[in-house]
């Protein structure tokens, strides 16, 4: 045997021993009469969303100035963005993609980082939602009551809070630099907790949590959640299994930590190939900085295309000339107006021809994208004419 293989061998012997057996993630919703609860992650989450908790040692910090300030705060950011964006997103959508919407089982939404809100708007009924984004998992905050600096300790970590959910609620999407900024170990500790306030503001309890990593052929590795590996490598991720407060459906997030440039999304990477076995319906993207116009972007470009059934998406996502009438029918919404100062020589030229036949565009009641300063905004619906030439 080679000295590489035998190390591997040795590697994934290792990891079967701390975490148990792979499992298989199973992608369809499951139904029970009674559904488990996390009580520790839903008890947190609710804490961190600013929803009162049962826990002992969150009861007391939630009487605290500053988890009342904040929870206060979050309402009247919540119902801002509720009543400017949300219910008309949400009507937009009943209206307009009721197709999609009843077909969608498994949600796609690559360089969607933590915004599990905007697609369970769009698309409420899926079984599972399948994010993915640059940054990593992290974990959720650790209280204790009996600290000495807890107090501080909740003060210091609301206020990041505040700090990661702040371009979010003023325009629609994450900004990289300012995540790389608050969803740090000393912060808010990566995606995980901005997951889970999406979750709980939405109405969900929190079921189960695993973290996963990738074996060789892409099959999916869960293993608990409470057990971080140190100097966890991309691609890996976490699974939440969630319910909606007095339902007894339970469905499935998952958020994979990885990098879809194509000298690292290669068809025999691990993420490509579990990627590439699992049926996706729809792919959603926005707010994607344009990055599959590039050609080192053309593996995650080209399997969206071959995959998806529908696309949803804004002009940062695949450019429209990959959309050609005899493949798919499109149809378009808003505005379409040069991309924002910081992206350069990705205008659409034919797309912005499109629009220019106002009779075929449809109104967009809502603002979402880039930008944000003008609420000139471009939504692109694209139907496969061929379901069957999906994979």
């Amino acid at each position: 045997m080679r000295k590489s293989a035998f190390m591997k061998l040795i590697l994934i012997l290792a990891i079967v021993v701390v975490y148990g057996f792979p499992q298989a993630a199973p992608i369809a919703a499951q139904t029970t009469s009674t559904l488990p609860i996390d009580p520790i992650c839903d008890e947190i989450a609710r804490f961190i969303s600013g929803i009162p908790c049962t826990a002992e040692n969150l009861k007391a910090l939630q009487e605290t100035p500053e988890w009342k300030k904040f929870a206060d705060g979050l309402e009247k950011h919540w119902a801002d963005m509720e009543s400017k964006r949300l219910q008309p997103m949400r009507a937009w959508a009943e209206a307009e993609l009721a197709e999609p919407k009843a077909a969608t089982k498994v949600l796609f939404y690559p360089f969607g980082g933590p915004d599990f809100l905007t697609a369970f708007d769009l698309f409420p009924n899926a079984d599972t939602y399948v994010l993915l984004g640059l940054e990593f998992v992290g974990k959720l905050p650790e209280f204790d009551k009996a600290a000495p600096d807890a107090p501080q300790h909740v003060e210091t970590y609301l206020a990041s809070m505040n700090a990661a959910l702040s371009d979010f609620f003023n325009k629609s999407y994450f900004i990289t630099k300012n995540m790389d900024a608050t969803l740090t170990s000393d912060k808010v500790d990566g995606v995980l907790p901005v997951i889970c306030f999406f979750l709980k503001r939405t109405n969900n309890t929190i079921s189960a949590v695993k973290r996963c990593e990738f074996l060789d052929k892409g099959e999916l590795m869960e293993y608990d959640y409470s057990l971080p590996r140190k100097r966890v490598r991309r691609p890996s991720g976490i699974k939440i299994e969630f319910f909606a407060n007095g339902t007894n459906r339970l469905r499935t997030l998952y958020y994979f930590s990885c990098d879809l440039a194509d000298d690292v999304f290669k068809k025999d990477s691990t993420l490509y190939l579990y990627l590439d076995g699992l049926e996706f319906e729809t792919t959603f993207i926005k707010s994607a900085s344009y990055l599959m116009h590039y050609r080192e972007f053309s593996s995650i470009r080209d399997m969206i295309l071959n995959k998806s059934r529908f696309v949803l998406e804004d002009d940062t996502g695949i450019p429209f000339r990959y959309f050609p009438a005899k493949d798919w029918d499109a149809q378009l919404y808003g505005e379409y107006i040069k991309p924002v100062s910081d992206f350069k020589g990705v205008e659409q030229f034919d797309l912005e021809a499109a629009y220019a036949d106002a009779a075929k565009i449809k109104k967009l009641p809502f603002h979402l994208g880039y930008h944000w300063g003008t609420n000139k905004d471009s939504i692109l619906y694209f139907k496969k004419k061929s379901a069957g030439a999906a994979r």
